[in-house]
C-alpha cells in the first residue's frame, strides 16, 4: 500500500457518460459530466459533479435546475465535443448533432438520443475541496422509442460488451448460539424450480443433506437450517458447508461465528430479506 495517492486515480471509476444541459440567455449549455450517477430511489435523484472551471455551475445554480442525459453509444462524439469546450469560447448548440426535446416540467431543454434524459429540480449542492455535486430531483424523464447501450466511461470511452455469465454459488454460513445454520447464497439458476440444496461436509469426509428450499422473491437464499441430529456443536469447526444449484458450479464456506456470543442476539429468518 503506497502512501502516495496517484493524480490519476478517479480514472478507474466507471460510470455513464452524462451531457448536462443548463438554461444559458435565450438557449442552453450543453457540457460533458462522465460522474454522472443516480443517488436516491424515492424519489429518484440524479447527482452530477462539476469540477472548478465548469462554467455551467454558476449556470445551474441560478437556475435551480438542470436536464441530464445519460448518453448512449452514439453519442461519444457529442460528448467529446461537449466536454472540450466552454460555453465561454463557443455555443456548442450550433452543432447539428446536439438535439433538443422540450421540456415538460422545468424551463430547461434536454437532449436527444441518450438512454435516458432527465429534467431534474435542484434540491441539494455539496461542496468539495475542488468539485461540486449538484444533486437534483427527477420531475420528468424521456426514454427513447428503442433502447439503446449506454456510453461507458473508464478512462477511454467504451462500449458494453455482453453480459457477464455467472457461473457459480457464492455462499456464507454462521452458527447461531440457538442451534442453527444461517446459510447465504447468491448464483444463477438453470432450468427447473431453482432449489438450493446445502450439505454439511464433515472433517472426517462425510456429508450430510440440510435439505433442498425454495428461493427467496429475489432468487437468492437466506435461511436458518436446524443442525444434523446427533452433531455437537464442537464439530462444526471442522465443517464445510456446500451449497448447490441447477445450472451452477456448487459454493463453499466454512463456518463462522463459532467464537462470537454476539450473534445471539440476531433475529432468525427463513427468507429473504430487502436489500
Amino acid at each position: 500500500m503506497t502512501p502516495n495517492v496517484p493524480g490519476d486515480l478517479w480514472k478507474k471509476l466507471t460510470s455513464t457518460v452524462g451531457l448536462v444541459s443548463v438554461r444559458h440567455e435565450d438557449t442552453a449549455n450543453v457540457m460533458a459530466a462522465e460522474w454522472s450517477y443516480f443517488v436516491n430511489k424515492a424519489p429518484l435523484y440524479a447527482a452530477v459533479v462539476l469540477g472548478p472551471r465548469a462554467a455551467s455551475r454558476a449556470l445551474l445554480a441560478a437556475a435551480g435546475e438542470f436536464s441530464l442525459t445519460l448518453c448512449s453509444e452514439d453519442q461519444a462524439a457529442v460528448a467529446d465535443f461537449a466536454g472540450s469546450f466552454s460555453v465561454a469560447d463557443i455555443d456548442k448548440t450550433g452543432s447539428e448533432l446536439i438535439r433538443f426535446g422540450e421540456p415538460e416540467a422545468t424551463g430547461t431543454p434536454w437532449v436527444r438520443g441518450g438512454v435516458v434524459a432527465l429534467e431534474c429540480v435542484l434540491r441539494e449542492t455539496v461542496r468539495f475541496p475542488a468539485h461540486t455535486l449538484y444533486a437534483g430531483e427527477v420531475v420528468a424523464a424521456h426514454l427513447p422509442e428503442e433502447a439503446l447501450r449506454p456510453l461507458v466511461k473508464h478512462g477511454a470511452m467504451h462500449t458494453l460488451g455482453t453480459p457477464v455469465r455467472r457461473t457459480e454459488v457464492v455462499a456464507s454460513a454462521r452458527w447461531l448460539p440457538a442451534g442453527t445454520l444461517r446459510i447465504a447464497a447468491t448464483g444463477p439458476a438453470g432450468d427447473g424450480d431453482g432449489r438450493w440444496r446445502v450439505s454439511l461436509l464433515t472433517a472426517d469426509g462425510g456429508t450430510v443433506s440440510l435439505g433442498a428450499h425454495p428461493p427467496s422473491p429475489h432468487g437468492d437464499f437466506l435461511r436458518d437450517l436446524p443442525l444434523p441430529a446427533g452433531l455437537p456443536v464442537e464439530r462444526l469447526g471442522g465443517c464445510r458447508v456446500r451449497v448447490e444449484r441447477d445450472g451452477a458450479e456448487p459454493g463453499y464456506a466454512a463456518v463462522t461465528g463459532l467464537g462470537a456470543r454476539s450473534v445471539a442476539r440476531t433475529a432468525p429468518v427463513t427468507h429473504g430479506v430487502p436489500r
